[in-house]
């Protein structure tokens, strides 16, 4: 009787604990979304003004909503092949991570949660958002009062589209019709934000961003591919190596941590100069070959694997090589991953050292070409706000699609 009794208090204590958990999980997500809300809203005040004459839109009392748009005359197939397949791409992306995120294992691979359902979940919204959206363009673009109609249209078939997957599991209904509502609103909303406006195609041809931006591409990947490949010699010797003075030698490698760039900064440039390396390649990425903070993050990592490891593979034939490449690197993959993140976002940030090494404005990296997007006319000043939005998305991407190896290099340790 007093198992039963106990059973009894726990089954009544249950529907208690369940709505209080509830409570508990609605109030957390009600928090999440005021603090994304809060994140962004700058970024959609920003692109308000990308699309928005400035004098117009001042004269409107900068309203929250974009105010004499220059639409394009256009559906989402015209253009080049090229053009269409990168468009259909970053649509089916962008609902493939809506769906990998309402899933609930958004920093697990995708093998894991790619059911049949959401598959075609992810194959008919991209198909209904290209059909769709091309009317809407259209009605943009001649302004004859149908487009508000249209473009609701094309965000509830889309929702219609997702719904299926989203009823997945357990989630309830009202759950699933809300979050594929968002779906739908977030994917034809921003495949007409971003495809239809006509000062993305101003700013890009206007300002020469491609070239720039392919400069910086090259750049960064050269950049990164060096400081990750030297960051893990480095911090594999100085871990599993024996060698006279290590220590000291390693204090004096992150002493060099101390020298911002600007201390240096005349002498390289000098260097630089006597080398006859001003606009080129080499001269943007060989001073950033190897960095102090990848070999101290990587080191870190390297400390952590146990030594029952490597005596293992001793045991077994393996040479420093044969470790470093087949146990070490892969079992400190997270915190390998997040410094290549970092690496890359400060080498496509650069600014201060191409500048200092490019005299001709044809070998502009991004960066130093933004600098120069100024507007000759005030009237077109909302050019160089979308000019440093089409600069930002590879960043956005970048950080979506490691944002799982990013996590888990940071949290990399905090469990024991």
């Amino acid at each position: 009787m007093a198992t039963s009794d106990g059973d009894n208090r726990g089954l009544a204590m249950a529907p208690g604990t369940s709505a209080k958990r509830r409570w508990s999980l609605t109030w957390q997500y009600a928090m999440l979304c005021a603090l994304s809300l809060l994140v962004l809203g700058p970024l959609y005040l920003t692109a308000i003004q990308a699309m928005s004459p400035p004098f117009l839109y001042v004269d409107a009392g900068r309203p929250l909503h974009p105010v004499a748009v220059d639409w394009k005359d256009r559906t989402f197939f015209t253009g080049g092949l090229l053009s269409l397949v990168v468009r259909l791409l970053l649509v089916a992306l962008l609902l493939l991570w809506l769906q990998k995120v309402a899933s609930g294992r958004g920093l697990r691979p995708f093998a894991t949660f790619l059911t049949p359902a959401r598959a075609l979940a992810v194959v008919g919204g991209t198909v209904a958002v290209a059909v769709l959206t091309g009317p809407a363009f259209g009605s943009l673009h001649d302004a004859d009062g149908r487009s508000a109609g249209l473009v609701i249209l094309a965000m509830a078939v889309v929702a219609a589209t997702q719904l299926w997957a989203y009823l997945e599991g357990d989630r309830s209904p009202l759950l699933a019709g809300l979050l594929a509502l968002l779906t739908g609103v977030g994917a034809v909303g921003t495949a007409i934000v971003a495809f239809g406006p006509e000062v993305w195609t101003q700013t890009w041809s206007r300002y020469s961003l491609g070239p720039a931006m392919g400069r910086s591409f090259v750049m960064t990947i050269i950049i990164t591919v060096l400081q990750v490949s030297t960051a893990i010699m480095s911090a594999y010797a100085f871990v599993f190596l024996r060698f006279p003075f290590k220590r000291i030698l390693f204090a004096l490698f992150m002493a060099t941590l101390l020298l911002p760039l600007e201390v240096t900064l005349v002498g390289n440039v000098a260097t630089i100069r006597q080398l006859q390396w001003t606009d080129t390649m080499q001269a943007l990425v060989l001073p950033f070959g190897a960095t102090a903070l990848g070999t101290f993050l990587i080191r870190q990592g390297f400390r952590g694997l146990p030594s029952e490891i490597q005596d293992a593979t001793k045991l077994d034939g393996y040479g420093h090589v044969a470790f470093m490449t087949r146990f070490a690197v892969p079992l400190t993959r997270p915190v390998i991953a997040s410094f290549t993140v970092i690496s890359a976002l400060q080498a496509w940030n650069q600014y201060l050292w191409p500048r200092a090494v490019i005299e001709s404005n044809t070998f502009n990296t991004l960066q130093i070409q933004l600098r120069q997007v100024r507007a000759t006319e005030v009237a077109a000043a909302n050019q160089a706000i979308a000019a440093a939005l089409v600069a930002a998305i590879p960043v956005v991407i970048l950080l979506i699609a490691f944002q799982r190896q990013i996590i888990r290099g940071l949290t990399a340790g905090a469990v024991k």
